[in-house]
């Protein structure tokens, strides 16, 4: 029989290469990059680290600007110095509003928040963008003070850290609010540019009243359940609210600085808040899911509280953002708002007044000096008894100590460095008041100008982008939000039809200008373009609005003026009664589309008007009358036919009608008799006299 050997499976060598790595990154995790909170938290905790530095710049700025002092007074009174002067004297916090305040005067104070594009020739294109940039401005009215009050604390974050950013809370809600930038953790060389962004993590401390509102009642919990909370880990955390819940993330030093400024050491409710952290991360089929867990492991809490795998498109639908400068290759971690870049001069100008302090104290006292070998043993050197003061023999007076006039001059040079170096976007309205002659005020503030439009341009270019995003928001055909509603009945009530509001491409910026940003040069510039409003195809009524805007506010507009088309555009008005004289003298002239048409119609039938009621009350019309009225109803057709065409005059059009109508009718009876007795043989026309043209 033979043997029978057993059968060996080749082993596998250890080079041989392993599985290719699939390809399709799309089903992954099904398309998911967190696979459960571990990681999250993981990730989270990775941010935290790569912003400890950022935390701890912050917090020195921020004390700073909330008035801490520029030394250690436990340290000047252990060294024997408690007597020496150590106080902010406010100049940080002031440099910071007076960069702060000229944005909502650049943004704000316009008679258009925003300026829209329709890219088409139709005649009636410029009547839907005014139509959209009175919409926004209603919708912005509807916004109310909450829209004045987001906008400064982005402007505040923007200024005085760097970034400016702006949440949207839901899909389809315009109204964003300002992200307290501290909150806002960025992974390390995050770009400028958020559809760069990989993830983010933004956090909030969430009340026990508010978690409860997600699971008071069963409607509450089904409700919460089917947008993407969970209710279980919900309740969860309610219980870890309770008394005291975990204590801050030590790494993350802005957090005590809060609890310090607003006295929240002591905690007087057995319920306290407690973080959430909202992970953003982009999936790899590009879209943007969101994980909200808490920031510490606890019983019940090992899983997601909130989670949506299509929070949004992009990162720029769930957020906008001002940067104050590109920082270094565009990195967030390198830029630096205004209040960073000042610390340490405002630091050094808070020293130098403390020591000028010192030396004008010691200087207005009375100073002495001991003469050689005349130092006192035990005795002390002064003696007072009551009003008198015995000082011993041998002590010479200092008539001035130390030299205070060296601080003085020390501390006019810093402040003139700073009114240069800071000059960026700030007024320097008192150099100008100072000047000698308008023409050096006008040298100053024109270079005034030149230093702070790069810097409005920037900010206008981003912030622009903001307001894209909210109005594509407001036109998401079917949106339940209230303002998206009302927006889009405003633009139907104006006559901009349907394809307009949702589907036309729109491009959106703002309604201000950066050449515009200096407020020294704004109401002289619009001054001076007021002289140009004489000139043919000079828009004069928008330089009348905006001096309006820098004088008075941009809510004086609408009351200092009265509306296009109520003794309105007294330019065009003026246009058309000299084209009444003209069609008195046989000229006829052909209506221009860019002409305000119901100012023109109104001032062109008020003396059409006059000769069809004289021929009522008398029969009879002079030949030179009837030619008028002629040229004058064959000009003032035309304005009709472009005034038909535009979809947001319908009303103005509907009203100007029946008068035309009956004016237009006795006209063409008065021409047809005319013409019917010349034909005739009757009365000849008088020398002179062009013939009378019927209307065709």
């Amino acid at each position: 029989m033979a043997r029978k050997y057993p059968t060996w499976k080749p082993v596998p060598s250890k080079t041989a290469k392993a599985p290719a790595p699939p390809t399709d990154f799309s089903r992954a995790e099904d398309g998911r990059r967190v696979k459960d909170v571990d990681s999250a938290r993981s990730i989270y905790n990775k941010l935290v680290a790569d912003n400890v530095a950022r935390f701890a710049q912050i917090v020195h700025v921020r004390n700073q600007l909330e008035g801490g002092r520029p030394r250690d007074q436990a340290q000047l009174e252990a060294n024997g110095s408690g007597w020496e002067t150590n106080v902010n004297f406010g100049d940080a916090q002031a440099s910071c509003n007076r960069t702060l305040i000229p944005y909502w005067k650049m943004v704000n104070d316009v008679p258009r928040a925003a300026a829209f594009t329709i890219p088409s020739d139709a005649p009636q294109t410029e009547k839907y963008q005014v139509a959209f940039a009175e919409c926004y401005d209603e919708f912005l009215e509807d916004w109310g003070e909450d829209y004045k009050q987001q906008f400064m604390r982005m402007c505040s974050n923007f200024v005085k850290f760097g970034p400016g950013i702006m949440q949207y809370c839901d899909k389809e809600n315009p109204r964003y609010k300002s992200v307290n930038v501290t909150r806002m953790l960025f992974p390390k060389n995050c770009q400028m540019s958020m559809d760069q962004w990989e993830v983010v993590a933004l956090t909030r401390d969430i009340s026990a009243a508010e978690l409860y509102g997600y699971v008071k009642t069963k409607k509450d919990q089904q409700e919460s359940a089917y947008a993407g909370w969970n209710t279980d880990v919900v309740k969860a955390t309610i219980v870890q609210c309770m008394h005291g819940g975990p204590n801050p993330d030590y790494r993350d030093y802005t957090r005590y600085q809060d609890m310090l400024v607003n006295n929240d050491i002591s905690v007087t409710t057995p319920y306290s808040p407690i973080t959430i952290v909202y992970l953003y991360v982009k999936r790899f089929d590009g879209k943007i899911g969101c994980r909200a867990f808490t920031q510490t492991a606890a019983a019940g809490l090992n899983d997601f509280l909130y989670k949506d795998d299509e929070e949004g498109d992009l990162f720029s639908q769930l957020f906008s953002a001002c940067w104050y400068d590109t920082g270094t290759e565009g990195m967030v971690h390198s830029i630096k708002g205004f209040g960073i870049k000042n610390y340490y001069f405002s630091s050094l100008i808070n020293r130098v007044k403390s020591r000028a302090v010192d030396a004008g104290t010691l200087g207005m006292g009375m100073n002495f000096q001991y003469a050689d070998n005349n130092m006192p043993d035990e005795t002390p050197p002064v003696e007072n008894y009551g009003a008198i003061t015995v000082f011993p023999s041998g002590m010479t007076q200092v008539p001035v100590y130390p030299p205070y006039q060296t601080s003085t001059t020390l501390l006019a040079m810093l402040q003139n460095n700073e009114s240069e170096n800071n000059s960026l976007y700030r007024q320097q309205n008192q150099q100008i008041a100072e000047s000698d002659t308008a023409t050096q005020a006008n040298l100053l503030a024109t270079m005034q100008g030149q230093l702070s439009e790069a810097s409005a341009s920037l900010f206008l270019a981003q912030y622009s982008q903001a307001i894209a995003e909210q109005v594509r928001r407001l036109r998401i055909k079917g949106s339940k939000n209230e303002d998206a509603k009302n927006f889009q009945r405003r633009l139907k009530e104006r006559g901009v039809p349907d394809e307009i509001i949702f589907t036309k491409e729109i491009r959106v910026r703002t309604g201000a200008n950066a050449g515009m940003a200096n407020t020294a040069l704004r109401a002289q510039k619009f001054q001076q373009g007021l002289a140009l409003s004489s000139q043919p195809g000079v828009n004069g009524r928008w330089f009348l609005e905006n001096f309006i805007a820098e004088l008075y506010g941009s809510q004086a507009v609408s009351k200092a003026m009265l509306p296009e088309g109520a003794e309105s555009n007294p330019i065009q008005r003026r246009q058309a009664i000299m084209e009444n004289t003209d069609f008195g003298q046989g000229v006829m002239l052909q209506a221009a589309p860019q002409d305000a048409h119901v100012e023109h119609l109104e001032e062109h039938m008020k003396p059409a008007a006059g000769i069809v009621n004289a021929f009522k009350q008398t029969g009879q019309v002079t030949p030179e009358q009837a030619q008028a009225l002629a040229f004058t109803m064959e000009h003032a057709g035309q304005h009709m036919a472009f005034l038909e065409k535009d979809e947001t005059q319908k009303d103005k059009f509907r009203a100007i009608l029946p008068s035309f109508r009956l004016i237009q009718s006795v006209a063409s009876g008065i021409i047809q008799q005319m013409t019917k007795q010349k034909t005739q043989g009757g009365p000849p026309a008088q020398s002179g006299v062009a013939q009378v043209v019927p209307m065709r």
